[in-house]
């Protein structure tokens, strides 16, 4: 009884501290603690050894990725290539095609496993220029960018974390089950472009073109044409990147990130050296913004190691695995409450796939569907207020929660829910591929 009232508070105390904004490591050492001590278990062995152990084992295991995918994002960011496709897909378009233009940029961006953050700076100010040119509600500049990202964290062969993950548990490739994929992502690029021109289309009927322009309270300054590379050496280091993932699949997964990545930083020093003014400083802050983010993960790896410990969650596992429902539901169901939980998909995915992952491959069902339905199942409540990437994009954008977050909830979070029962439901009926 201890056990699970500590189980429960523990879980809740960590929801609490993740929307209060304590940092990821702090939360989920508190949370290992109250775990530990309701369950009875030694707390200097809990903590030096289980939790310490895991979070170690995820380090050893991405520290090269994450920062070598640090620097890439970092000198995306600084030598403007993004911009400059952006740009580029504008003057192809129109400048009235902005959801598209962005949902292209994110898309792309994330694909190659950019970080987040980055890619929200890069395109902000793109984005909220072009609302303003064409007189368009710049209160749905949150969902561009996170809805966009959707899109791609889990399409395949992406080198998004989210589509790496699973990787590490079921052996499975980063293309694993493409059509699925293909699926998912096609239902939410569509949701994506006709919610964009549908809550435009409502923002005209209730507001003057003043009013719009009233929302805009300073202009973005973005590089210039001048400033830019030319688009084919532009979009040339994507290409490549995602290339050499497809075909070193057959490597291993860390080994052809790590091999992808290394080229595709190459090939920007060798040609676009002079508009990076620093390349040093550009390292140290791409490689520090990607070494965080594998702390953070590995912090919550070593929570599910204590997770595991606990007899009330080795009682809920039971719980879950008796349930009479499809083992792929149960996969859908299961990701998407725990990366609600703790607001974040990379979280969601690492618990879920401690706790179930080996017991659903004993089960024998197929590791490739259970791939993606695992990855894509994350992308669903991971926008929740207690989200450190929704509130940042927020902040970022100059929007609040109050006038912005319905149209995540609508253009993202519920098609991204349709989009995942869809897979799950897909491969009950025998669709797995």
């Amino acid at each position: 009884m201890l056990a699970t009232m500590g189980l429960i508070f523990a879980i809740a105390l960590l929801v609490v501290m993740i929307i209060k904004g304590i940092d990821m490591i702090c939360a989920t050492v508190i949370t290992a603690v109250i775990i530990l001590l309701s369950s009875q278990l030694s707390l200097s062995d809990g903590l030096l050894t289980t939790f310490s152990g895991g979070a170690g084992g995820f380090v050893t295991s991405w520290f090269l990725i994450l920062g070598m995918g640090g620097i890439f994002g970092q000198l995306v960011l600084e030598t403007g290539l993004a911009t400059k496709i952006a740009k580029w897909l504008t003057q192809k378009l129109g400048a009235k095609m902005v959801g598209l233009v962005i949902l292209i940029c994110t898309f792309f961006i994330t694909l190659l496993g950019i970080n987040g953050y980055i890619m929200v700076f890069v395109l902000y100010p793109i984005a909220d220029n072009l609302l303003r040119e064409n007189k368009m509600d710049r209160r749905l500049l949150p969902f561009m960018l996170l809805g966009g990202g959707a899109s791609a964290n889990g399409f395949m062969y992406t080198l998004d974390i989210c589509n790496v993950l699973p990787s590490g548990y079921l052996g499975t490739s980063l293309g694993s089950a493409p059509f699925l994929s293909l699926v998912f992502t096609v239902i939410l690029a569509v949701c994506y472009f006709l919610y964009f021109n549908y809550a435009q289309a409502q923002s005209h009927k209730k507001h003057t073109n003043e009013e719009l322009l009233a929302m805009y309270t300073s202009s973005n300054k973005v590089m210039s044409d001048e400033e830019l590379p030319g688009i084919g050496m532009s979009v040339l280091p994507f290409i490549v990147v995602f290339g050499i993932v497809v075909a070193t699949s057959s490597w291993g997964t860390s080994t052809s990130i790590l091999f992808s990545l290394t080229v595709g930083i190459l090939l920007i020093m060798a040609t676009q050296f002079k508009h990076i003014e620093n390349i040093k400083s550009s390292a140290k802050t791409g490689a520090g913004s990607g070494l965080n983010s594998m702390l953070t993960v590995a912090a919550v790896m070593g929570l599910s190691k204590v997770l595991s410990l606990s007899p009330a969650f080795q009682a809920l596992q039971q719980a879950v695995l008796s349930m009479n429902m499809p083992v792929y539901l149960k996969a859908y169901f299961g990701t998407a409450v725990l990366t609600g939980l703790t607001g974040s998909a990379i979280s969601g995915e690492t618990i879920f796939l401690e706790s179930f992952g080996q017991a659903f491959v004993d089960m024998g069902v197929n590791v490739q569907a259970l791939h993606r339905i695992v990855t894509e199942s994350a992308l669903i409540l991971n926008k929740l207020p207690n989200s450190s990437v929704a509130i940042l994009t927020m902040s970022i954008c100059g929007c609040s929660l109050k006038e912005s977050y319905k149209h995540v909830i609508l253009g993202t979070m519920i098609p991204a829910a349709v989009a995942g029962l869809v897979i799950a439901l897909m491969a009950t009926f025998g669709i797995t591929f």
